[in-house]
């Protein structure tokens, strides 16, 4: 063969490998397929927990995403992969970011050097390498905040902060939706928006004081307090004080001081209550400052589906929002309810109970968590290995991880 014409072919192989390398990567790109499994009891790596009834799972070095089946509806094929938030999830290839709905297809095909989640309809991303390149993305595939700002990610009440300066050490302000600055980069600190209102710092974290801003960047609250609590159920909790010997007390939306600061600490009202702390003691007070149950425990919890856990001793139960025992303490360890059902520890191993007290899932795992869309992710053992999942509420292991170390 004469060497022109194997020069020739040589190269036309190569250009048919080149073809055929470029058409596999601009279909990952392009769109992601679901691929269905029909089996139920699937093998991961890791997983995450479920969002928007999807979750992300890692087999080898991919992730894709499974449904509330155990089902692979996306193939893995990202390096990375983030939970979903409103319908989207972020994604890296090849070391660039970019967004997928939950049909697997790219809604920004990987091209950002930085991606974060939605949230409010909205989602920070970086182009280029340096942090000065911050923009806002929609969920119609459009950029469109230009901002000169390094961000704080996420929308808040259609808020978010916004800073110049190295983060640390730099001044923090605020942007609406539109990219319009309502509180220019001022402040040391701030917080997010809770119920119409951000806490905002000025000073270092030792002498600087908090005051609140409303959402059209006006100052309500004058500085005044040394730490702060966001709002909820209309009432923050304040600080005057340094760490060591600060008392706390709450102050309502006009910044009128309802619970005097006699506690050493208060934690977020939820369902009315909220819990604070007199030494070693727990209590739970209303929103005027008052030990409702006239009871003390050794540790409690916020109020979730109208029951909080209480340490009585060395052992957890519950009581209700009248303050009454309706779950004896017998329990190791005792979790707030979620989605009807609460965490607890017995011995050594963790299981769930209904609000009548009855184990509804005995305890056999090892580490658990709370129910999230149905599911719930649990350790177990099976022979001498470790192996994590999800358990449906009837304690039906559903989706398996990959076996871990052996137990010794």
């Amino acid at each position: 063969m004469k060497p022109q014409y194997s020069r020739q072919i040589k190269i036309l192989n190569v250009l048919i490998t080149l073809f055929f390398f470029l058409l596999i990567v601009c279909s990952v790109i392009a769109s992601a397929e679901p691929v269905i499994s029909d089996s139920l009891n699937l093998q991961f790596t890791t997983a995450h927990l479920f969002s928007d009834s999807l979750a992300a799972v890692q087999t080898g070095n991919h992730y894709g995403f499974i449904d509330n089946q155990g089902k692979i509806v996306i193939t893995p094929q990202f390096d990375e992969a983030h939970d979903f938030s409103e319908g989207v999830a972020v994604v890296k290839i090849s070391g660039r970011y970019g967004f997928i709905d939950k049909e697997g297809k790219m809604t920004f095909v990987p091209q950002f050097s930085d991606a974060h989640d939605f949230s409010n309809g909205r989602a920070a991303i970086v182009i280029g390498d340096t942090r000065e390149n911050h923009f806002y993305v929609d969920n119609h595939s459009r950029i469109l905040i230009n901002q000169q700002f390094g961000a704080t990610p996420g929308f808040k009440k259609n808020m978010t902060r916004v800073n110049i300066g190295e983060f640390s050490a730099g001044k923090f302000g605020f942007i609406d939706r539109k990219g319009i600055l309502i509180a220019l980069p001022q402040f040391d600190e701030a917080q997010d928006f809770s119920e119409g209102l951000a806490a905002v710092r000025t000073g270092d974290d030792r002498t600087g004081k908090f005051g609140f801003i409303d959402t059209q960047g006006k100052m309500v609250i004058g500085f005044q307090f040394d730490a702060v609590n966001r709002f909820a159920d209309g009432l923050a909790a304040v600080r005057f004080g340094d760490t060591l010997t600060g008392k706390w007390g709450a102050i309502d939306r006009r910044g009128r001081l309802v619970i005097n600061p006699v506690f050493d600490a208060i934690g977020i009202f939820s369902e009315g209550f909220a819990t604070a702390k007199t030494g070693n003691h727990s209590i739970f007070i209303d929103k005027q400052g008052k030990n409702v149950f006239n009871l003390t425990f050794a540790m409690a919890s916020v109020f979730s589906e109208g029951m909080a856990s209480v340490k009585i001793g060395q052992q957890y139960g519950f009581i209700d929002k009248k303050g009454a025992m309706v779950i004896v303490p017998q329990f190791v360890e005792a979790f707030p309810f979620s989605e009807g059902l609460a965490l607890v520890k017995v011995g050594n191993l963790y299981g769930y109970i209904k609000r009548d007290a009855s184990m509804v899932i005995k305890p056999r795992f090892s580490a658990a968590q709370g129910f999230s869309e149905g599911f719930a992710k649990v350790v177990f053992t099976e022979g001498n290995k470790n192996i994590c999942g999800f358990i449906n509420k009837r304690g039906d292991v559903v989706i398996t991880l990959k076996l871990t170390d052996s137990i010794n």
